[in-house]
């Protein structure tokens, strides 16, 4: 468990795999694997990386639900801005048949008057098209929330305080001048964690929260700006894999090295392993 358990802090459960740039032949290989080819552990059964004892059955975490003051106090000491606005992309399915999409946030910033409100900026990819976004995400319900899976001595060296679940509401709005664009709207849920110096950041390893051990996860619709009555279904979320293969069966499976069953391919995961950074100006360019 311990080797796991370091795996996992070195960069953290959910991103290594899209840092990683696989070579050619890591790609080749894994685009010949048959599609029942999915070995017994996924990335969401690598998440246990903190339990006490991984033989023993899972026990419901313990919720405090936090009054509208106590709430206000929690998010008016602390900022979520470097936690949302990261220089990479989250992952995500878009409409009925689940196409890949991206998003990232370039900019999160917390309203000066209202803590529980956060202004955002970024951009999203869905294919080949690139758009712009601008909006606000509002945080509603706020608990402090106890895990008595995790090993308190795990909690010790992360220096974590205090752990929290929240959901909210939120509306991106793309660039109104391109040819096909919209509002996202929708409901957000986020898990973070608080360090003895007060420092926030998101919480994995923890089941039963609404964000299910995802970071966070944007679950609503798309509306195009000139067709109304017109919704397609969206998701996101920090960690797509710690619940992907929830909506799509065996989408993907590897514990770190996040692998793609090769009959999802073509909805839009080719590229998973090229490190594009195409929401920054100019040519793309490959994260080594």
């Amino acid at each position: 468990m311990k080797n796991r358990f370091t795996g996992a802090l070195l960069i953290g459960v959910v991103f290594v795999s899209w840092h990683c740039q696989f070579s050619q032949n890591k790609a080749n290989k894994l685009s010949a694997l048959p599609a029942n080819a999915v070995p017994l552990l996924t990335h969401k059964e690598a998440a246990d990386s903190l339990r006490a004892d991984t033989t023993q059955p899972i026990k419901a975490s313990i919720f405090r639900p936090l009054s509208a003051a106590e709430g206000r106090m929690v998010l008016n000491s602390i900022r979520l801005d470097s936690v949302l606005a990261v220089d990479y992309p989250d992952n995500g399915f878009y409409g009925d048949d689940h196409y890949r999409i991206e998003f990232v946030f370039t900019q999160a910033l917390r309203d000066p008057n209202n803590p529980a409100l956060y202004h955002l900026k970024g951009k999203n990819r869905y294919k080949k098209t690139i758009s712009a976004f601008s909006g606000e995400m509002e945080f509603q319900n706020l608990e402090q929330f106890f895990d008595p899976n995790i090993d308190t001595s795990q909690i010790d060296v992360r220096d974590i305080l205090k752990m929290y679940a929240c959901t909210g509401r939120f509306e991106l709005r793309e660039d109104s001048s391109l040819a096909s664009s919209g509002v996202f709207r929708g409901d957000f849920k986020i898990d973070f964690s608080l360090s003895n110096q007060n420092m926030p950041d998101l919480w994995f390893f923890t089941n039963d929260t609404p964000a299910k051990g995802s970071g966070y996860r944007f679950d609503g619709a798309w509306t195009p700006y000139k067709q109304s009555d017109v919704k397609k279904p969206v998701l996101w979320s920090r960690d797509l894999f710690r619940f992907a293969n929830n909506i799509l069966q065996d989408f993907s499976y590897g514990e770190r090295e996040i692998e793609i069953n090769p009959k999802y391919r073509s909805l839009g995961w080719e590229n998973f392993w090229d490190g594009e950074e195409w929401w920054h100006e100019g040519a793309p360019k490959t994260i080594q």
